[in-house]
């Protein structure tokens, strides 16, 4: 326990920006599985033990890493197996795959009534994410998709100094270093494990522009993309420079622009009316612009609304007490962000606009 709790120091030590830690503690311990045991479960594990839940099995593809985040953990349990993953009794599934293998996992925890956290993106597209929303709701478990920001207290924020006002344009800019980057997965930026930078980090603002607009649905989306920094990563095949455009059923229009090249990591997000203009950026502790010609400067809040709760924290307290209301994103809600992933990337391959799948 000790190695966990100096890991997990590490890990929020990196992340302080987004509030990595739990702000509470289960009334009573949780057990919770987990499959897929790289950086991002490292996380989440830190999370729900801190929050008093217990790890009680670790699935991977590699023995090593099951193996690695067990001890971490001190789970009994570390396999490659999922018969024998699920043989054991738990009340939540961290599940941290791959988009592209995740239908059998959400299936069988469903199947035996676990709750389920499920990094993003949601699934791999629409066609398999459909399957697994059935497969949720015949369950009735509990879901979340693990979109952070929607319980962050700069974009709760933002929402509330928009009420009322009239949206017209919704930017967003996303800058990672993600290519040149060698400890990152190749997994990320390969096309047949994933959609790409759309999936892995432009999905984040997305969702978060759809969050502080009140869940609007896409209604279509044109996007190009450029592989002008593959020739530093061989082994990758995803564009690293992407540009978006897309519209929303509440009248708003949005774009996204998405470089994975560069060499400082930026998440900006700026909303336009005709009577407002407002930044907000993940990594600043501010918002900036004017509502009605008055100069706007807000100071962030300490917490969110739900007392500080993080996506994690939210999950284990909506298993604790069976009230959903803290749950952001659920499956189906997530979906409807996937539909303008999946949008923009038809429009890569087919250079003309694309309409969202309705939900």
């Amino acid at each position: 326990m000790k190695k966990l709790k100096k890991f997990w120091k590490k890990i929020k030590d990196k992340g302080k920006r987004i509030n990595l830690s739990p702000p509470f503690k289960l009334s009573k311990p949780l057990n919770i599985g987990v499959i897929g045991a790289g950086i991002q479960a490292s996380r989440l594990v830190g999370q729900v033990i801190d929050a008093g839940a217990k790890v009680v099995a670790v699935h991977d593809v590699k023995i090593e890493a099951a193996q690695k985040l067990a001890k971490l953990s001190n789970s009994k349990l570390s396999t490659t197996n999922l018969d024998e993953f699920f043989e054991v009794p738990m009340d939540g599934l961290l599940l941290c795959t791959m988009s592209t293998v995740r239908a059998e996992p959400i299936k069988r925890a469903c199947d035996k009534k676990i709750h389920l956290l499920i990094e993003k993106p949601a699934a791999y597209n629409l066609n398999i994410g459909q399957k697994c929303l059935d497969y949720i709701n015949k369950s009735g478990v509990i879901s979340s998709v693990g979109f952070q920001f929607r319980y962050e207290p700069r974009y709760e924020k933002l929402k509330k100094l928009i009420e009322g006002q009239e949206i017209h344009l919704a930017r967003t800019k996303l800058t990672v270093n993600l290519y040149p980057a060698t400890n990152v997965p190749a997994w990320y930026l390969q096309k047949k494990f994933s959609v790409g930078p759309y999936s892995e980090q432009a999905i984040h603002l997305l969702d978060c522009v759809r969050f502080v607009l009140d869940n609007p649905k896409p209604i279509r989306a044109a996007s190009v993309g450029a592989k002008n920094m593959v020739r530093y990563r061989k082994d990758l095949d995803a564009e690293n420079a992407l540009q978006l455009i897309y519209e929303l059923d509440n009248g708003v229009f949005g774009s996204h622009t998405n470089h994975c090249g560069h060499d400082r990591v930026r998440w900006d997000l700026e909303l336009i009316g005709p009577n407002l203009q407002l930044n907000a950026n993940a990594t600043e502790q501010v918002i900036q612009g004017t509502i009605n010609n008055r100069k706007i400067e807000e100071d962030l809040p300490a917490e969110n609304s739900l007392g500080g709760l993080d996506k994690t924290s939210a999950w284990l307290k909506a298993i604790e007490t069976g009230d959903r209301k803290y749950i952001r994103s659920d499956y189906k809600e997530s979906l409807n962000t996937q539909a303008l992933i999946d949008a923009a990337t038809k429009s890569q391959s087919s250079n003309n606009m694309e309409l969202a799948e309705k939900i």
